[in-house]
């Protein structure tokens, strides 16, 4: 990016930040990027606001953050990375997400304690591994691919022990989310019949699901009481919102103008976000409440917004892209 268009893009959003803070008194758009960072994608909330994600300095290069309540942003990186990803933060401020070397051949997982000290690790024989969340023992949830296995999901506890399970007849298990009670969620693929929603019980014990009318169905986020939030496939192939609650009761839902629905993740009181895509092509956040009503998330000025996980207190974090093509985080409440 040359001198000039950078100062043009630091113009603009300043001048995007004073009409957000000078916006209607009905919702509040904060707009981050870490030191030096040329995009910005943000995955994770805790409840005390705390967003966890990764920013790019260039093609090569990735880097872990986390920004506190105040907004003071911290970079971090696990030792030799070179792209790192954070995909969750829990209420006690601890990370976990994926990194790989200059290699690329080989993702690895890590989590960085509220202190700062990053362990790496991978469970026996992975050969790429996904960690996406944390139950209230501090058990790190995920899943990995094996030679053989694309997805086994795997549980792996402070003392660094690995307990790995499989869905019922599944050819892959994929992990999405866990509660603090350590309901896990995910995906399974099983031959011949596509997939299905699945919830694990912490004894081990799955719940399989699946969306009225769906060809596959996703569990994406689970919240404390226990309700799914994901995707579905329909005949067509075009992809709607659920909400499953703890009774086993499923709703569908879609934005209005969507064509496809992305759910991402399930507050305490039931609230979902997520993206849409409209006819058009042009992706949208969204915030569902849990009465059932759909608030459309646009970052001002923005070509595409995301919105990727919420807090029980309702504060949204996501990413955006700009008019440049640039992607920032943000933090918006309603």
């Amino acid at each position: 990016m040359s001198r000039k268009a950078a100062a043009q893009l630091g113009t603009s959003l300043a001048v995007l930040a004073f009409c957000l803070a000078a916006s209607a008194k009905a919702e509040t758009f904060t707009v981050f990027d870490p030191p030096n960072a040329l995009e910005t994608f943000t995955y994770a909330i805790n409840g005390a606001g705390a967003i966890a994600g990764f920013y790019v300095t260039d093609s090569e290069h990735a880097h872990g953050f986390v920004r506190a309540p105040d907004g003071t942003i911290t970079s971090f990186d696990p030792p030799n990375a070179t792209i790192t990803q954070p995909l969750a933060i829990d209420d006690q401020g601890r990370i976990c997400g994926r990194w790989t070397n200059s290699h690329r051949s080989h993702e690895h997982g890590f989590v960085r304690e509220a202190d700062g000290t990053i362990a790496v690790f991978d469970p026996p024989r992975a050969k790429q591994t996904f960690p996406v969340g944390f139950d209230s023992e501090g058990n790190i949830v995920g899943f990995f691919s094996e030679r053989l296995v694309k997805g086994r999901g795997f549980l792996r506890a402070p003392d660094g022990s690995f307990t790995v399970f499989d869905a019922p007849d599944a050819l892959v298990t994929a992990v999405a989310s866990v509660n603090g009670a350590g309901e896990i969620t995910g995906e399974d693929l099983v031959r011949n019949v596509g997939s299905h929603g699945f919830i694990r019980e912490p004894d081990g014990t799955f719940t399989l699901f699946d969306a009225p009318g769906s060809n596959e169905t996703m569990g994406i986020g689970i919240n404390a009481d226990g309700a799914v939030t994901g995707i579905y496939d329909d005949a067509d192939g075009n992809e709607h919102g659920f909400v499953r609650d703890p009774g086993g009761t499923v709703t569908t839902f879609d934005p209005r103008r969507s064509t496809d629905t992305q759910p991402r993740a399930i507050n305490a009181r039931g609230a979902v976000v997520g993206s849409y895509a409209d006819a058009n092509g042009a992706s949208h956040g969204f915030l569902r409440k849990p009465g059932g009503h759909i608030v459309t998330i646009d970052a001002p000025g923005a070509v595409a917004t995301q919105a990727t996980a919420i807090n029980a207190d309702g504060t949204v974090t996501g990413y955006f892209k700009d008019a440049t093509g640039l992607f920032h985080g943000f933090a918006w409440t309603k």
